[in-house]
């Protein structure tokens, strides 16, 4: 979810089971709300189900509109100008062979000498065939796709030193799975890598909290640290372990807990010196509460939205801000909502350019028409419910005191 030219840009997925809204895709899209009203600007289908965008990877503008990144199923990959709903570019099969999947891009400076970064992803094509993607930030195609070791059978955990321009990968070889090693992949051994030209177009610099958002270290507001672990699998083994440090590294907040899962935390910044973390958390309940409805499991989830405040005496204020009932459905080998598309379902941004921050969150959860969940038995009963996507806009720096007034009182 992204906040650009003030839109609010996110990705939308077809129900799975229940009924599927005819407007929709088999996969799913990308739609567009303007931030004062959510008024819809546009709808973007999609022949795959996307499963992450990034407005801030890409330095593309086209007619004075930030290019935002689309990754889907099987390989997807495109550029969508943010402002008019139109796609840019779009790695097909005709360019390449398509990957199984591939990673999140990770943008790295010019190599082709067209103004433009690039994107490297790990793209994965089966046992001793993965391969490193360079991709061209500008046009869409695909530079290079060296081959990477022969010996791994999983590829993971993409990272890049902009001081050697090397790539580097987690490498786990077949059974009986030792330990993964770090493998090397030098990019100037597969690329005459040119130098931009002087007049190279300039940058449109994307605002820090949006470029911000995306650092996995960015663990800080002010002399505040979080720092957080998510282990096991969900539902069934998940642990969630999550402490706030003060300046002295001193733990003055911490929260563990069995079958939970906490999103990137978000830091926060507001004015009058007010700092600290938003924490968004998915928990199934203890003991479990779901059921089998023939081959379909039925998962009932909490989900809730924390909030973790420090004003100038370093006074801490730790706030529920919202909480919601989320039902999900699953089968062997997918759920709706799933828990990897959740990673982006907040932010803290200025949506009306009034100057205070606001909380814009969105949540997914089947609507079961007033039927108990956990009373349906048949599976029949499930093609009625519909797949449901909120968005929800609180003027947090503006309320925040009375947030804080209504939870003193009780």
């Amino acid at each position: 979810m992204h906040v650009v030219g003030g839109n609010l840009i996110t990705i939308l997925h077809n129900a799975r089971w229940g009924v599927a809204l005819p407007h929709f895709s088999p996969g799913g899209g990308v739609i567009a709300l303007l931030g004062k009203n959510g008024d819809e600007v546009y709808w973007v289908a999609l022949s795959v189900m996307p499963r992450y965008i990034d407005c801030s990877i890409l330095d593309l503008v086209v007619n004075n509109a930030k290019a935002c990144l689309i990754i889907g199923e099987n390989g997807y990959m495109s550029a969508l100008n943010s402002v008019a709903g139109l796609i840019i570019w779009k790695i097909t099969a005709k360019d390449s062979p398509q990957p199984q999947n591939v990673d999140v891009p990770i943008s790295i400076p010019d190599v082709d000498g067209d103004g433009h970064l690039e994107l490297v992803t790990l793209s994965r094509y089966g046992k001793g065939k993965h391969r490193v993607a360079i991709i061209s930030g500008r046009t869409g195609e695909v530079i290079k796709q060296p081959l990477l070791d022969p010996d791994c059978d999983l590829v993971f955990n993409l990272t890049y030193d902009y001081n050697t321009a090397t790539v580097l990968y987690d490498c786990s070889p077949a059974y009986p799975f030792p330990a993964p090693t770090v493998k090397k992949l030098k990019l100037k051994d597969h690329l005459n890598i040119k130098e931009p030209p002087r007049n190279e177009m300039s940058r449109v610099m994307i605002p820090d909290d949006e470029k911000m958002r995306f650092i996995e270290g960015n663990n800080s507001a002010g002399e505040h640290k979080v720092m957080y672990s998510n282990t096991g699998r969900c539902p069934d083994d998940c642990f969630v372990s999550i402490n706030v440090t003060d300046c002295q590294n001193k733990t003055i907040w911490s929260y563990h807990m069995d079958k939970t899962y906490v999103m990137n935390p978000i830091p926060l910044h507001f004015k009058h010196s007010i700092t600290g973390f938003l924490l968004k958390l998915w928990q199934w309940h203890t003991p479990p509460q779901g059921k089998k409805i023939g081959s379909v499991r039925l998962e009932l989830i909490k989900e809730r939205i924390v909030l973790i405040t420090f004003n100038k005496s370093e006074s801490m204020h730790v706030v529920n801000a919202s909480q919601t009932d989320i039902v999900q459905l699953c089968d062997e080998n997918e759920c709706q909502p799933h828990l990897s598309f959740q990673t982006q379902s907040a932010l803290i941004a200025d949506l009306n350019g009034d100057g205070t921050q606001d909380l814009i969150s969105y949540f997914v959860t089947y609507k079961t028409n007033n039927e108990d969940p956990l009373r349906v038995n048949k599976e029949a009963s499930i093609k009625n419910w519909i797949l449901e996507s909120r968005v929800r806009v609180v003027q947090l720096e503006a309320e925040l005191h009375k947030l804080y007034e209504a939870v003193s009182k009780h």
